[in-house]
Order: structure tokens, then sequence, then C-alpha cells
């Protein structure tokens, strides 16, 4: 009689599953990603940020230009306002040079003008050390005059003839009063005690003055 076998124990029995476990484990990892908009909306609200991150985001090729031509035009700008500024300094100090040198030259041809006046008034004192003559002296000295008179109008110096005239506070200082009983004389320059002068119609010293004034009746 043939003997009955054992039937095998469920532990000895093989799993499929765990047959299949070792080349399962083998398979690399993937992820499914859900672009369907409502999903990515409700992960927003969830607090999700669906973008990558700024560190691996990158600039459009054109907006890299739009900003590298940015930079340039500015560094040319601040190029320009520095040359500009320097370019203006540059022309204040010339200017400036060359109206020291104007007033300079100005000047030294106005002292040369004066020169022959002092000449002549040496020549004057001269002469009436030598003859101690009182009308030589006056006489030298009265040309000087006119001659130093001359050279100041050509320059533009004129002095006012204000003797004469009526009162007027734009050309004279009334320093007195001259009481007259003539109406005509009243409020006309009767006195200058010292003349006015103008350089080329402006005035650069009023005449002081003494004006009349008719004295009041009791």
């Amino acid at each position: 009689m043939a003997e009955a076998k054992e039937p095998s124990s469920p532990e000895s029995t093989p799993n499929a599953s765990q047959e299949g476990a070792g080349p399962a484990n083998d398979r690399p990892p993937f992820h499914v990603v859900d672009k369907r908009f409502w999903v990515a909306r409700e992960g927003e609200e969830n607090g999700q940020d669906s973008e990558p991150p700024a560190s691996t985001r990158r600039l459009p090729t054109y907006v890299e230009q739009l900003q590298e031509q940015l930079a340039e035009k500015d560094r040319l700008l601040k190029t320009h306002v520095a040359e500009t500024r320097h370019e203006q300094e540059e022309l204040r100090r010339r200017l400036a040079r060359d109206l020291e040198q104007r007033v300079q030259l100005a000047t030294g041809d106005l002292l040369a003008d004066f020169l022959p006046v002092l000449d002549n008034l040496e020549r004057a004192l001269q002469s009436a050390e030598q003859s101690a003559s009182v009308e030589a002296l006056l006489e030298g000295v009265t040309l000087v005059r006119t001659q130093f008179l001359n050279v100041l109008g050509r320059h533009g110096l004129e002095a006012l003839n204000r003797l004469g005239q009526p009162f007027d506070p734009s050309l004279d200082e009334a320093i007195g009063m001259v009481e007259v009983s003539d109406p005509a004389q009243h409020n006309l320059v009767l006195q200058e005690w010292q003349k006015g002068y103008t350089l080329h119609e402006k005035v650069v010293r009023p005449a002081k003055v003494a004006v009349g004034r008719v004295l009041a009746e009791d």
C-alpha cells in the first residue's frame, strides 16, 4: 500500500507577491504632476506654490539684453555728465583768467593816459621853483588841470555844472540853504561846494550844493 504524502505546510508554499517583489523594487520611482487648473488652484489656496523656486528660474534672453543695454546707457550717461562738469569748470576758470587779464590791461591803459598829466605837473613845479613867479605856477597848474579833465573825459567821466540850475535830488546833495528875496532864485543851486561827476551818463558822485529859499513873509 502506498504511503500517503503529508500535505505541505502553508508556510512552505511560495507567495506570488514575494516572488515578484524583487524585480519590482528595482524600478525607478516616478511622480505624476497633475496639470489640471483646478488642482493647481486648490494647491495655491492651501499655501502650496506650484512655481519652481526662484533660483531655478531663468529670465528670458531679451530681458537680459534689455538690462545690459540699460546698464550700458547708464554708464555712458554718468561718463557724459562727468565730462560736461569738467568742461564747465575749465570754461569758468578760463573766463576768470581772461577777465582778470582784461582788467589788468584796462587799468594799465588808464594809468598810462595819466602819466603825461603827471609829467606836466612836475614841469610846472620845476618852472615855478626856478622863476619864483606865482603867475608862472598858476598858469602851469591851470594847464595841467585842463589836461587832467580832458583825460577823464576820454574815459567817460564828465563834471556836473549845477550852479544856477534847479535843484535835482538825483544830481545834487543839498548841504545848506541860502535865503533869497527874489522868487526866481527859489530852489536854484546858488553855491557849489563840491562838483559832481558822471561816468558814461551815470552819476558816480552827486554835487554838494546850497539851494536858494525865499524868505517867509511875516
